[in-house]
């Protein structure tokens, strides 16, 4: 007995000082460079969501997305795209509850994520959807036709590429996508109109939380440390954020996805939060009226980010809608 505690003991010594040397660590970084947890954050997002971080470049630029599964393999192939300010990250919570017979794949849009950021590039809506094809032809998708999934401005992406690029798509899947002039003004649209903050662009721990507030109707809970960790990755980002969202808003840009919306010839699934106080919920009364194969899903109870308060439920509607198409469209 005491020959066995003379050997564990230094084991739980080692063990001990390995822990304390990780808290260290964190702590470290939580006071010093808090960006770096973020990157740290992100990556253990991707890993736990099953997916696989990679890369690819077409020239001097260089895509950045994950993937879960193979194309040959699968029955099903979803692509998926971020919205404003977000990254493919978002999607992971959302992927564990697609089955693994499907092959996932989610890119970060120009400028978002670890995708090339050129600052004076174009980053107007038919940019990102050139850039978009791009991705497609550069990993093979084009191979094999796949569900095109997008969320607000990737959902506004989204929508022009299916109507420029149909032959490569079995579906669309549009959740409260931008481009679209709302019966209604959004609470955002409406304080930006009257000169208040674009609390999207969070410069603090207490905007980030705002922020937070303002895209979820449930309440979230963002501890004060994790708001700081993620607030410090994208205030570096703002000014950027803000040359993006100035091009997208333009006369000639902002409500593109409404000008092609009769250009869509795939089936198509309009997801939307009823409680959606950044783009409001009265758009899809449009998308409904002027793309010919639609089915509309309002979520109850939900803001704009869908993927954040509603994962299981959005996977369950869009797998329902995958199915639901016949076999030969898949």
């Amino acid at each position: 007995m005491v020959l066995w505690l003379g050997l564990f003991l230094p084991l739980v010594g080692v063990v001990a000082l390995a822990i304390f040397l990780i808290w260290a660590v964190v702590v470290t970084l939580y006071f010093a460079s808090p960006h770096v947890l973020s990157h740290v954050i992100h990556r253990l997002t991707i890993f736990r969501g099953g997916f696989t971080l990679k890369y690819v470049s077409v020239g001097d630029f260089t895509f950045s997305y994950v993937e879960r599964g193979k194309s040959e393999k699968a029955e099903n192939v979803i692509l998926m795209v971020h919205g404003f300010t977000g990254d493919k990250g978002i999607w992971c919570l959302m992927g564990k509850a697609i089955p693994k017979t499907f092959h996932l794949v989610a890119v970060d849009l120009p400028g978002h994520g670890y995708t090339t950021r050129k600052h004076h590039d174009d980053h107007s809506i038919p940019a990102q959807v050139a850039k978009l094809h791009q991705f497609v032809l550069a990993v093979g998708l084009d191979k094999k036709k796949f569900h095109l999934v997008g969320l607000s401005m990737g959902g506004f992406v989204a929508g022009v590429f299916a109507s420029q690029y149909s032959s490569l798509l079995s579906s669309l899947v549009l959740m409260c996508p931008a481009g679209i002039n709302a019966p209604k003004m959004s609470d955002f649209i409406n304080n930006i109109a009257n000169g208040g903050k674009n609390y999207l662009l969070p410069d603090n721990p207490q905007d980030f939380q705002y922020m937070i507030k303002k895209v979820s109707h449930r309440k979230i809970f963002i501890p004060f440390f994790i708001a700081k960790i993620m607030c410090a990755a994208r205030s570096q980002s703002n000014s950027f954020y803000e040359k993006v969202l100035t091009e997208i808003v333009r006369p000639d840009q902002r409500y593109l996805l409404q000008d092609v919306l009769e250009n869509i010839d795939v089936p198509t699934l309009t997801m939307w939060g009823s409680n959606d106080l950044i783009l409001d919920v009265s758009a899809v009364d449009i998308i409904r009226e002027k793309v010919k194969n639609c089915q509309v899903e309002i979520m109850s109870s939900c803001g704009h980010a869908i993927t954040l308060e509603r994962p299981w439920k959005s996977a369950k509607l869009i797998l329902k809608f995958i199915n639901s198409l016949p076999k030969t469209e898949r």
